[in-house]
């Protein structure tokens, strides 16, 4: 690699970061995907039961919200929790190559004072990041599950 031409490299590097790119479209459309599914689940639940009129016993209602619970610690903890390390580890790499191709840099491609990517986006992937897409996708989880356990709780019981 190293008897390579600096336009070799370049080459090199934009195609490694095309692929960090793609790869993280493709990891945001399975979360997005299981987000909207799993919210649209649990929220068609909860209509279900308040439409329905559903007269749910009390061992009933404790079955279906600890089957609620437990789906979403799995959907959480493992699945989720998974895409989102790999989601780091991408941006923290796709950051390495923007920044050995000068993407942060003033003065790389124009006379400006500034880089082409702003300097924010440095911390991509890192604990300081401001990306939020990942703490949304929980919230929106956590909350349309207990949504559907408060409708289970305050639903008839026999």
């Amino acid at each position: 690699m190293k008897d390579l031409t600096s336009s070799e490299k370049v080459t090199v590097l934009l195609a490694a970061l095309q692929e960090r790119y793609e790869a993280l479209r493709s990891i945001r459309a399975r979360v997005e995907g299981i987000g909207l599914w799993s919210l649209g689940l649990l929220l068609a639940g909860a209509a279900w039961i308040v439409q329905s009129d559903a007269v749910i016993g009390r061992y009933e209602k404790v079955l279906y919200i600890a089957g609620i619970l437990v789906g979403i610690c799995v959907l959480r903890c493992y699945y989720l929790s998974d895409l989102a390390k790999g989601f780091k580890g991408q941006q923290k790499v796709t950051v390495r190559l923007e920044k050995v191709l000068g993407l942060y840099e003033h003065g790389t491609f124009d006379d400006t004072e500034e880089g082409v990517y702003p300097i924010a986006w440095k911390k991509a992937g890192m604990e300081d990041g401001d990306g939020r897409f990942f703490k949304t996708t929980y919230i929106l989880l956590y909350t349309s599950a207990v949504l559907l356990i408060a409708v289970i709780l305050l639903a008839p019981c026999w």
